[in-house]
């Protein structure tokens, strides 16, 4: 049975994330793996701490300090959202959860000698790029894993993915990537699709080359039937904002390339300020490092 893994390094929005992971998991009939991860190595470096005035060392330290006494609460907090849940619901999702002091890429590389298809579930609060409060920065996850990484809002639980908006640069792997997301959260009822392109100068070229993409995601998903949306404004960023807050998606894809037509929109301040306004998960495939 293919795997979720729902890392967690905080407290905060713990509920929410929990269930949401329960809730995706049924559906899409995977176990679920759930860690609370911190890498104190790492949290009381240099890294951490840095170069700062002495006003903002203190600050650091009442930082790190707090992230020590999270995780010592984090077993009995997990427990309880656990029984709570499992309460509440019937269905039944293997699971299980631990606390683990570990370097964050270098779990998660070893997750994927097991489960080279797993999914990586992460938190719109910290989990993305830095630690709890926002005011250190950690090794952007989405710049670094090969798998697949679901950022989920922590404010509310997400129990449906009928309407899927997948951002596209008309890039060879998006239509691997494509037929993934709808395999991944299509269920009896197909969910609904939509492509959204940029291209702010359309010449005959490149309207070819649209052309044959739609065909090959639609050949590629015979089991949906996608739309396509061409957005021809200047500012890719403020485009696809429009267009999201448009449309009534559950979900926004796209694939981070290490260098192109998307290599920026992922950032971490990017992708903060999408995640921020869209308030819904965004799932991130990653180009193959070997092509």
């Amino acid at each position: 049975m293919k795997t979720n893994v729902l890392m967690l390094d905080t407290l905060k929005g713990m509920k929410s994330l929990i269930f949401s992971a329960f809730l995706l998991s049924n559906r899409q009939k995977r176990k679920l793996r759930i860690v609370y991860l911190e890498d104190f190595n790492w949290v009381s470096s240099a890294n951490y701490l840095g170069i700062t005035p002495a006003s903002l060392g203190a600050g650091m330290e009442l930082a790190e300090s707090q992230i020590r006494s999270d995780y010592q609460k984090a077993a009995s907090e997990i427990r309880r959202v656990l029984d709570e849940y499992l309460s509440e619901h019937s269905e039944h999702v293997p699971y299980s959860y631990e606390l683990r002091e570990h370097n964050r890429l270098e779990y998660i590389e070893e997750l994927l000698v097991d489960d080279p298809e797993m999914l990586l579930l992460v938190s719109n609060y910290s989990s993305v790029s830095s630690t709890a409060g926002g005011a250190v920065h950690y090794p952007n996850i989405l710049d670094k894993v090969a798998c697949p990484v679901l950022v989920v809002p922590d404010d509310q639980t997400f129990d449906s993915f009928g309407n899927l908006l997948y951002a596209t640069a008309l890039h060879r792997e998006d239509i691997d990537a494509i037929g993934s997301l709808v395999e991944l959260f299509g269920d009896a009822v197909a969910p609904k699709l939509t492509v959204f392109h940029h291209h702010p100068d359309d010449d005959f070229e490149h309207q070819m080359k649209w052309l044959g993409f739609q065909a090959m995601v639609t050949e590629a998903v015979p089991q949906v039937t996608p739309q396509f949306h061409l957005a021809k404004g200047k500012d890719l960023d403020a485009e696809l904002e429009d267009f999201v807050r448009g449309g009534d998606f559950d979900l926004l894809a796209a694939l981070k390339e290490r260098k192109g037509f998307f290599a920026d929109l992922f950032g971490s301040s990017h992708t903060h300020e999408l995640i921020r306004h869209f308030n819904k998960p965004v799932l991130v495939y990653h180009e193959k490092q070997n092509e």
